[in-house]
């Protein structure tokens, strides 16, 4: 877990220090719903929204902005407790209110696997690499060209001591490759995350904590997005 968690210290330091950058700061409201359809299938939706409430750029700032919405519906295949499969489908809308907006339409594949790792506490580590087919409309040209990424997430949580044993800490770090010929950069996207969370019941929890996005978008060039993310996580059991 340490392991995890200097990762991504090292990514909101190596990023701050070292790359010539446009910063934001904002909200990042999350809501997370999933429940099973049958005993190896699962069903889940996943939708977000990012708000910065300010650009920071050369000590100039900018106004408050709708940056990114997102929807994505997924089913997933059980092959065991740990293995699991996955095929979605996400539409996504950057600069939602500019003349310059673009749509993408995406479907990705993927593959999850989840260990247990026991120490002072129990430690639920999830490996998962995904690979996203993308359709990303050009607003200007009208072109919709097709592109592809593979990504890496490694995340944990665990259990803190409490009177109810109701909160946890979660923390990720995701790693964004690009696939295709004539990409500008391979290495062009990476997400750091880590936060507090609540259950409150057996259906629901909710997690606030610290968001970092950066996008590459030049050669030495990043945007850094550093979020309060608000998440919402709500599971429903059909079968019972």
């Amino acid at each position: 877990m340490r392991k995890a968690y200097a990762l991504i210290v090292f990514t909101f330091v190596w990023h701050f220090n070292f790359a010539q950058s446009i910063s934001a700061l904002g909200v990042f409201p999350t809501i997370d719903h999933s429940g099973p359809l049958s005993k190896k299938l699962d069903y889940s939706f996943y939708y977000f929204g990012a708000f910065p409430l300010t650009y920071i750029e050369k000590q100039k700032t900018h106004s408050a902005d709708f940056l990114l919405a997102y929807a994505e519906q997924a089913i997933t295949y059980n092959t065991s407790n740990r293995l699991s499969f996955t095929a979605s489908y996400i539409l996504q809308r950057t600069d939602f209110f500019k003349n310059y907006y673009s749509n993408e339409n995406r479907i990705y594949i993927q593959a999850a696997y989840k260990q247990k790792i026991i120490r002072r506490s129990e430690i639920n580590l999830k490996h998962r690499l995904r690979f996203d087919n993308r359709f990303i409309q050009n607003n200007i040209t009208d072109k919709t060209p097709y592109t592809h990424r593979l990504r890496y997430l490694i995340g944990a949580d665990f259990s803190i001591k409490s009177k109810k044993n109701n909160k946890y800490i979660a923390a990720y770090e995701e790693a964004f490759f690009n696939t295709y010929k004539n990409a500008g950069s391979v290495y062009a996207e990476n997400w750091a995350y880590a936060a507090l969370g609540h259950k409150i019941n057996n259906n629901n929890k909710v997690e606030a904590g610290m968001l970092y996005i950066t996008w590459k978008t030049a050669p030495n060039s990043w945007f850094n997005q550093y979020y309060l993310q608000l998440t919402w996580i709500n599971q429903l059991n059909f079968n019972k």
